[in-house]
């Protein structure tokens, strides 16, 4: 199988991500939601958490911490907007902890950041 879906993630600041991806996570209500080559077009409200790129054997390549968001997804193209992304090797629990000082308006999402470090490493 090849990397056929297109990831874009977009922040108000920038394109954030645009690359190739086999398979994409989502977070989404109680569960998540993966996007797969050829699925049916989809626009959802995101929210706060972790957002995952699948290798081939459906194992974790990348993560992404997003702020909310939309997505719109059609012809193998996944389009997301979202307030802030955070890629999972630029954070760390401490780091989430100041930042939810800091920024205390996106408690949700610092806390989401904490809540999945802390239960998934």
């Amino acid at each position: 199988m090849a990397q056929n879906i297109t990831l874009q993630i977009f922040t108000p600041e920038k394109t954030a991500v645009n690359r190739k991806v086999y398979r994409v996570v989502l977070p989404y209500g109680t569960t998540n939601l993966t996007v797969i080559e050829n699925r049916a077009p989809t626009s959802l409200i995101l929210q706060d958490g972790a957002l995952h790129v699948l290798n081939e054997d459906d194992s974790i390549a990348d993560t992404y911490f997003l702020d909310d968001g939309v997505v719109d997804v059609a012809d193998n193209v996944c389009k997301i907007s979202t307030r802030h992304i955070i890629h999972r090797s630029k954070i760390s629990v401490e780091r989430a902890r100041e930042l939810l000082v800091k920024e205390p308006q996106n408690e949700s999402y610092y806390q989401a950041i904490i809540n999945y470090l802390e239960n998934f490493g």
